[in-house]
């Protein structure tokens, strides 16, 4: 996902008590802050002659990160041109029932820079980023470390929900990311076929939903040892569909098995009585 962050934060200046400058006439202390601006402006400009350009810097966050149920894994903070960056405002969202946050580092880029993290709450990383010298070139500006804590095939979105670059000065593009948990979800149980009398030869498949499946295949074939499965139906977004009506030759027979497709994979086809996992030799494309 795609968007924007950025615009100028007002800048405002706290005292004790009036000073002075807080009774001068309203046009002196108009130019008071110009001048006091100005020269604040001047100063940046100076040091950074990136520090006000126009164009945007995006940000981005890997669309295929994860790890396997419990594995660790460190997920790149990407961004296009750091020209001019002297200081980072992030904030990322992601669903901690899914993987946990654990660290954040900096790379080559911004190994001069001083880091603040809170990773309190989970499901939220806040970081500062800021240095002496700006930032050039492009690449990783930083390193997350990520630890998945759901189960295999469960997903989160990585949300980049906010990033303010010199306070503003200069604009942010920000593209989500995504998280899974590498491996296949369990198998799918508890299918049944019914032919309801009065509805033609049609008959319908049911199944056990399996958490967290995004989609679910079906597999036909004739041999009781489903040895010549292939695909029927894939895709199926619900846990039940009718099949073709077609009948098996006087005899013979129709077998049906469903699996359950999620970030990380395929279910298995399941295990044959001697105990060895099946092939899946025509699998849904």
């Amino acid at each position: 996902m795609l968007h924007s962050a950025g615009s100028p934060r007002s800048q405002r200046a706290a005292g004790s008590g009036a000073t002075p400058h807080e009774r001068a006439p309203a046009a002196t202390r108009r130019s008071a802050i110009l001048l006091l601006l100005g020269g604040l402006l001047s100063f940046q400009s100076a040091l950074d002659p990136g520090a006000t350009r126009c164009e945007a810097a995006t940000l981005t966050l890997p669309a295929d990160a994860g790890a396997g149920a419990g594995a660790a894994t460190s997920v790149p903070l990407v961004i296009d041109d750091a020209g001019g960056i002297l200081g980072a405002d992030l904030v990322i969202a992601y669903d901690p029932l899914v993987t946990q946050a654990v660290a954040v580092s900096t790379t080559s880029l911004t190994s001069g820079d001083v880091l603040v993290v809170n990773l309190a709450p989970p499901g939220l990383i806040r970081i500062a980023l800021y240095g002496p010298s700006p930032l050039s070139g492009g690449g990783s500006l930083l390193l997350i470390s990520f630890r998945s804590t759901g189960p295999p095939g469960s997903h989160t979105g990585l949300d980049l929900l906010s990033a303010d670059l010199n306070e503003g000065a200069i604009p942010a593009a920000l593209v989500d990311g995504a998280y899974c948990v590498r491996g296949s979800p369990a198998e799918v149980s508890n299918l049944t076929l019914v032919r309801t009398v009065g509805a033609g030869t049609a008959a319908v498949l049911t199944w056990d939903p399996v958490l967290p499946a995004l989609f679910y295949n079906v597999y036909r074939g004739g041999f009781g040892d489903l040895r010549d499965l292939s695909c029927f139906l894939r895709g199926v977004a619900g846990t039940s569909n009718q099949d073709d009506a077609a009948m098996p030759d006087s005899g013979h027979m129709y077998v049906y098995l469903v699996t359950a497709v999620a970030c990380g994979g395929e279910s298995t086809l399941g295990f044959a009585s001697s105990g060895a996992e099946r092939l899946n030799r025509a699998p849904c494309p």
